[in-house]
């Protein structure tokens, strides 16, 4: 099993004025987010989609988070432009307010972690030239 590409399920609420909601699964990769998703009707949750695919890469990403609360938990991706989330339905522009169940709030706590780590290392990547240094 590897520990390090679990996924961890979220749902967007209030899509289309609160007609609609995005119930999916996201998971980092080693060049981003990998977010797999279907849209449903708000109020009896009927599917209205097929499945989609959409890749976040690090270079999209200014800034993820984790805000943990009573009864769930919430993923907050900020977008270096509206554009990152080009694909994803949402209630904001350039972010996304991932919810999360409580029952996967420390998974989601570990993904957060290891996700901010890789966009750490992708920035001073960046800032090095892009190059990869040997140890």
């Amino acid at each position: 099993m590897d520990l390090g590409h679990r996924t961890v399920p979220f749902e967007i609420t209030g899509v289309s004025h609160g007609l609609k909601e995005v119930k999916g699964l996201i998971k980092s990769s080693p060049s981003g987010l990998e977010l797999e998703y279907k849209l449903v009707d708000g109020f009896v949750g009927v599917l209205e989609s097929e499945m989609k695919s959409v890749h976040i890469p690090f270079g999209s990403l200014e800034d993820i988070t984790f805000e943990k609360g009573w009864f769930s938990g919430k993923i907050i991706l900020e977008g270096t432009s509206m554009r990152a989330f080009q694909g994803l339905p949402g209630t904001e522009p350039g972010s996304r307010t991932l919810k999360i169940k409580r029952k996967d709030r420390e998974e989601a706590q570990n993904l957060v972690s290891r996700a901010r780590m890789q966009l750490s290392e992708y920035r001073l990547n960046e800032i090095e030239g892009g190059e990869e240094k040997e140890f």
